[in-house]
């Protein structure tokens, strides 16, 4: 941390929304991941300042395993409390943690439980409370034995302004502003939008915002559209993007494309962060159509496509173009990560009998 990796993205915006609604301190025990082309300080990630409440512990420097691990279990122990609440998102934390000092010990759920393996055997059994963001992953925590009362299912929220989201819903449409394509190189959904640019080429101008780690399908793409005139001038990668910047993108853009591929974590399993961003932007959305895109989604305003499918994203773009925008209702009233956090805080208060300060 900072990483843009999805689970330590969502840590840090959740660590930082407790430490917002909360008047106890609220510790973020970091890894020693690379920024990976994002920005050095915390506050940068978010573009505004951090709370005053969030204390960062934090390696000096960055490192990779086995001593990056041994860093982050030095800084966790200097945190071991009998008042403290550890909230983990790795099965292995909370597997060696439950035993020791803590007041409770709460195991987020972003993978599929496997009882197969010894680490989320203990992990299931020594968890005070078993979150998670998915539908389809609290249904395997019922189906790995967990108590019902045990398990919470909290979906993720969304990081962007409020006050820009409604001044994007308020803003006239306009069907020749560039489509934002967002973290895409994670499930592979850019190969599906360039296949999509190369067969269409009345679509407006694509930008995509992200890479991958190391770079290495990033300089690939590059290439590839760098050397076909059906996508030079219109496609353009621009690198990661965060905090004041990815406001600012937003409002350069008419549409928010969100796809994935289709196989068994993403139909049952996926958390999927980029989506539930879209549907709080106040810009239309383009979506692959999964019960976990869908579960993300909830009431917010989509344009579905069938997944790995080129004429139905095609198809979809022009209808999402042509179509009605997202209502400020839907927009505004969307949860964000401080409303999140007040809930995170009831519920644990609510399963834990109160047990908790």
């Amino acid at each position: 941390m900072p990483s843009p990796r999805p689970q330590a993205w969502q840590a840090f915006q959740q660590a930082e929304a407790l430490a917002s609604v909360t008047e106890a301190p609220v510790t973020l025990v970091a890894d020693a991941g690379r920024p990976d082309g994002g920005p050095a300080e915390l506050a940068d990630w978010l573009g505004r300042p951090l709370s005053n409440h969030l204390e960062l512990a934090r390696p000096s420097r960055p490192s990779r395993p086995p001593l990056a691990g041994v860093r982050f279990r030095r800084n966790l122990a200097k945190c071991r409390s009998r008042g403290a609440v550890l909230l983990a998102r790795d099965p292995r934390v909370v597997s060696s943690e439950a035993s020791r000092p803590w007041q409770a010990v709460l195991m987020e759920w972003h993978v599929r439980p496997r009882r197969d393996l010894r680490v989320h055997r203990r992990a299931l059994v020594r968890s005070s409370l078993h979150l998670t963001p998915s539908q389809g992953i609290a249904d395997d925590l019922c189906r790995s034995g967990v108590d019902p009362h045990r398990i919470v299912l909290l979906p993720n929220a969304c990081g962007l302004s409020r006050d820009a989201a409604r001044r994007r819903v308020t803003s006239a449409s306009d069907r020749q502003r560039p489509v934002l394509a967002m973290g895409l190189h994670r499930r592979s959904g850019i190969d599906l939008a360039l296949s999509a640019w190369r067969k269409d080429a009345t679509l407006p101008d694509l930008i995509v915002a992200g890479r991958d780690q190391g770079s290495v399908r990033f300089a690939a793409w590059s290439r590839a559209i760098e050397d076909d005139p059906r996508l030079a001038g219109r496609v353009h990668l621009l690198g990661p993007c965060w905090g004041r910047r990815r406001e600012e993108l937003l409002e350069r853009v008419g549409l928010w494309l969100t796809l994935y591929p289709e196989d068994d974590v993403t139909r049952r399993s996926l958390c999927p962060l980029q989506v539930v961003d879209a549907v709080g932007s106040g810009l239309p959305v383009v979506a692959t159509d999964l019960p976990s895109t869908r579960f993300a989604v909830g009431d917010g305003l989509v344009t579905f496509v069938a997944p790995d499918d080129v004429d139905s994203l095609v198809e979809g773009i022009h209808r999402s173009l042509a179509g009605p925008r997202p209502s400020e209702q839907q927009v505004v009233g969307r949860p964000r990560w401080e409303d999140r956090a007040h809930r995170l805080v009831e519920l644990v208060g609510e399963r834990l009998e109160g047990k908790l300060p």
